[in-house]
């Protein structure tokens, strides 16, 4: 049976590859579609054959896979899309594989006709591009983190203005220490003596260099994410600094824009996403920001009917084990689940040198926090300087034997040799005694509790663990230029019973007090969610007792039963 012109419209409207179009144009559009059916093991589309359809599941289920370097596949139902590349590529042929699960129903539009639609309305072309760039960044990233069958929807950087304000500073440092390098080894030709500041402008060059590189790599870190379960925002500074804020999507409550001027112009800007349980998660910078803002509110809408409709088979579930005496099903779980693999200490992600100096880190649901690397600095530099001091010492008397501190002292050089390597391993032991007592001083944020934990180097552990619910108050201070500057500060926790906690010296502390307050959020949300699910275990107890005492009534006064319940109970109807 065709599908309905009206329900056609309907079904576009909520699909974020048409978002910006008005009415007539989302009638235009919807007439354009062909409707295909595919039976179940049909192939729709062949990887690697040129293809120049756009595929709009109606209905059905279809796995699309990819062979190569980097195999990968997913499963899309009503809703989802895929050939989004062939409307702007022409014999594009670097398709994935589709093939129809079960009985599925398609709307097709072939590349002419959208590029007709697109020169009426050109924000279809902006929305395609969107997904495409999503899709090719797909193709070059992985992250382990993500779940068996969890599917990608979006996945983007920050704006390429941010790389490019990022480059500024290094390119403007090059090309001053480039002129400089030119102008000292002109001038040096006449007044040997600025051949010094030749090397001067080189070390400038090789620093310009090396912060350019890192500004970029540090730009090529930060991913925005929004998969079937959840929106992710993934940050990362290599070996000092990793986070991934997260929100459920069925937790979303809306999603807002926000930009400036550059913003409106060069097409960027914020995406502030609420959650039902008062967090706010914020993704800085997103490039094509409304069109993102349309994907996230398609798929949360998605994930709330989901969430509907799982309700009401628990409440069914309940009323047939009551009255039927069937037992439950278990409940698909679709989310985080945890691996025998993937149980592992926590601290285990911090072995190899790149993690040596990581101040924040997370393994499954626990968050990690060490104190900023000034503090380590404050600890280690009195070590540090002594074996400087040192490391001079032993140079000059390489370089000048003749002047060495044996004969000035008039002591044995052997002696004086033992005394340096007994100095430099007690000021390395030392050193290192500093390190680790600054590496075990952390602080952590699980799920249901957090903990300041501090281990000696000889063993001693002090604890001060706290639950989250127990949480009154959370605030940050950042006291000083120097924390002002290199961004750290300690994070005060209010625990009730006029108890304190405070996490002291962390990095980037307002990101902090957010884990926490996020957490804190979810837990509570969760405690509630639990009491709602036992008030609806009592209702179904109740609405079973009354059932029973009723035919027990009716038997007592000598009324026929009534006809046994059938497989369909009304429980749209109960409460």
């Amino acid at each position: 049976m065709p599908i309905d012109p009206t329900e056609r419209v309907k079904f576009l409207n909520q699909i974020h590859l048409f978002n910006g179009l008005d009415e007539a144009q989302f009638t235009a559009v919807a007439d354009e579609f062909k409707e295909v059916s595919y039976p179940a093991g049909k192939e729709i589309v062949q990887q690697g054959v040129a293809d120049d359809r756009l595929c709009l599941i109606w209905s059905g289920k279809v796995t699309v896979s990819r062979l190569g370097k980097q195999p990968w596949s997913a499963t899309l139902v009503s809703g989802d899309h895929f050939g989004d590349e062939a409307m702007l590529i022409e014999h594009h042929r670097q398709v994935p594989s589709a093939t129809a699960v079960e009985d599925t129903t398609v709307l097709l539009l072939t590349r002419q006709q959208f590029q007709a639609l697109a020169k009426q309305a050109p924000c279809l072309k902006t929305n395609i591009t969107a997904a495409i760039n999503s899709h090719r960044l797909e193709q070059h990233v992985h992250f382990k983190w993500l779940q068996e069958n969890e599917v990608v929807y979006f996945l983007a950087r920050k704006h390429s203005v941010l790389l490019i304000e990022g480059l500024t500073g290094p390119v403007l440092l090059e090309m001053a220490a480039i002129a400089g390098m030119l102008v000292t080894w002109y001038y040096s030709l006449w007044v040997p003596a600025l051949a010094a500041l030749w090397y001067v402008s080189l070390l400038l060059s090789v620093c310009a260099i090396g912060w350019g590189v890192w500004n970029a790599i540090d730009w090529g870190n930060d991913y925005y994410i929004v998969t079937d379960r959840r929106v992710v925002w993934v940050e990362k500074v290599v070996g000092i600094y990793e986070s991934r804020q997260e929100t459920p999507l069925s937790a979303v409550l809306r999603v807002n824009v926000d930009t400036d001027i550059s913003g409106r112009l060069l097409d960027y800007g914020d995406l502030v996403i609420s959650t039902i349980v008062g967090s706010t998660l914020k993704l800085r910078n997103v490039d094509h920001p409304n069109q993102a803002a349309a994907l996230i509110d398609q798929y949360w809408k998605r994930a709330r009917e989901s969430s509907r409709k799982m309700e009401q088979q628990e409440i069914q579930s309940a009323l047939r084990t009551r009255l039927l005496g069937e037992q439950p099903k278990p409940p698909e779980i679709k989310g985080i689940v945890t691996t025998p693999d993937e149980a592992k200490n926590p601290y285990e992600e911090q072995r190899g040198i790149i993690n040596l100096f990581r101040l924040r880190f997370e393994h499954l649901a626990t968050v990690t926090y060490r104190k900023h690397i000034f503090v380590l600095v404050e600890q280690t530099w009195k070590p540090g300087l002594i074996m400087f001091i040192l490391f001079l010492f032993l140079v000059l008397e390489i370089l000048r034997p003749t002047a060495n501190l044996a004969s000035f002292l008039k002591a044995d050089a052997g002696l004086i040799y033992l005394l340096w390597a007994l100095l430099y391993v007690a000021s390395l032991l030392w050193a290192i005694y500093e390190y680790v007592d600054w590496s075990n001083d952390i602080f952590q944020v699980t799920p249901d509790q957090i903990m300041d934990i501090d281990k000696t180097p000889l063993g001693q552990v002090t604890s001060d663990i706290a639950a989250l619910e127990n949480i009154l108050s959370i605030e940050y201070k950042r006291i000083g230029i120097l924390q002002l500057f290199f961004n750290f500060g300690t994070v005060f926790i209010t625990i009730g019973g006029g108890r304190e906690m405070a996490f002291e010296n962390v990095f980037n502390p307002s990101a902090v007090q957010e884990d926490i307050e996020r957490r804190r959020l979810e837990k509570i949300t969760k405690k509630e969610q639990e009491t709602i699910k036992a008030e609806r275990e009592r209702t179904a107890d109740w609405f079973a007792a009354y059932f029973h005492n009723e035919q027990q009534l009716r038997r007592d006064e000598g009324v026929p039963d009534e006809k046994k319940p059938d497989d369909t109970l009304p429980v749209n109807d109960v409460k």
